[in-house]
């Protein structure tokens, strides 16, 4: 059996809370331009913000996953996996700016601002991270950091006052709405990569403070394997075919 602190993952998620709070109060994305035989768009100035973090509604695990060979009497594949989930964010993507233009009859072409916002469960936000702790390591290696985000129900809020259609353009929206939310999970995503190695520098440091193993077992679950009754016995019986 792996071995985890988890008093060390509750004082890791105490540390961290006030960090991803504030990175995630503004993240600005680049601007999503789409274009085909039937229509373009584009929108421009995107900054998600996310607010009202509680407590109860971010988790932090360890999740690990091994491959047992009782051909070669081994543990190997070990790997450890750090996530840190935040659900039901509520976010806003406040007035940003955009560009509308329908090639097919009848032709229509508009500009103006509109807010994102999200309904529903919220957003989610799961950071994902290898930890790699060998028993000699004093400080585990927290490798490899990626992020997925989603977005549960978006809703767009058109300004009719920047608009020239107030009424066409707020229901054309809503045909790519779709589109407009993946894309926006994509550049997240993407945005959240160079922060996402200074966390992991920052959770190994909070770690490394504690001064003792955060996951340990790997190497003790070998040596009982490769010893146990029931290794000695399969070798037996392969030494017998042999």
């Amino acid at each position: 059996m792996v071995q985890i602190d988890t008093d060390m993952l509750s004082k890791l998620q105490k540390v961290l809370l006030p960090v991803l709070a504030d990175a995630l109060k503004y993240i600005p994305v680049p601007r999503i331009y789409s274009s085909d035989s039937n229509r373009e768009f584009w929108l421009d100035k995107i900054v998600l913000c996310s607010y009202d973090f509680l407590p109860e509604n971010i988790k932090f695990h360890l999740e690990s996953d091994s491959e047992i060979s009782f051909k070669d009497i081994e543990l190997k594949d070990t790997q450890t996996h750090l996530v840190i989930e935040l659900n039901r964010l509520l976010t806003e993507i406040k007035d940003v700016e955009f560009y509308y233009k329908k090639k097919t009859f009848p032709e229509l072409e508009d500009s103006g601002r509109v807010t994102f916002r999200v309904k529903g469960n919220g957003a989610r936000l799961v950071l994902t991270y290898n930890v790699v702790q060998k028993p000699e390591d004093k400080v585990p290696r927290i490798m490899d950091g990626r992020a997925v985000f989603d977005i549960s129900n978006l809703e767009l809020e058109f300004d009719t006052k920047t608009l020239k259609h107030t009424v066409l353009v707020p229901m054309l929206g809503q045909m790519f709405k779709l589109q407009i939310k993946q894309q926006i999970e994509d550049q997240v995503e993407k945005n959240l990569t160079g922060w996402m190695n200074k966390l992991g520098d920052m959770i190994a440091s909070s770690i490394t403070e504690t001064n003792r193993p955060f996951v340990s077992g790997f190497e003790a679950a070998r040596k009982i394997v490769k010893s146990s009754e029931l290794a000695q016995i399969y070798q037996q019986r392969r030494e017998k075919l042999e």
